[in-house]
């Protein structure tokens, strides 16, 4: 599929994250140190909305269990847990992004 426009570069200020749509998926866009990071916005443990999560630096904490994505390349950086309990937890998918004059572009 071709890159499509999902926002414009003033909408996602640095440090901030938006849930955006594209080709029928629902993502995540995060500004991050001048770069444009698109993740799927759902948790690949149990689907909690990433996009409500907390955003530090290139990585995104689930809010429901806690895991924590890093922004470029999907990799866990900490699984899903419960209290003293931890859960197998998927690398999330990621996608490439590219600037467009102001246009945040995503190739889903």
């Amino acid at each position: 599929m071709a890159f499509q426009a999902v926002a414009k570069t003033t909408d996602i200020q640095p440090g901030t994250m938006k849930s955006v749509a594209a080709g029928g998926t629902k993502l995540l866009v995060a500004h991050v140190d001048g770069v444009f990071y698109a993740m799927q916005q759902r948790c690949p443990h149990l689907g909690g909305n990433l996009s409500r999560g907390r955003l530090e630096g290139k990585t995104v904490t689930c809010p429901l269990h806690k895991a924590t994505f890093d922004l470029a390349t999907g990799a866990v950086i900490d699984v899903a847990h419960l209290l003293f309990l931890k859960f197998k937890t998927k690398q999330a998918a990621t996608y490439p992004v590219r600037i467009d004059g102001d246009a945040v572009m995503v190739d889903v």
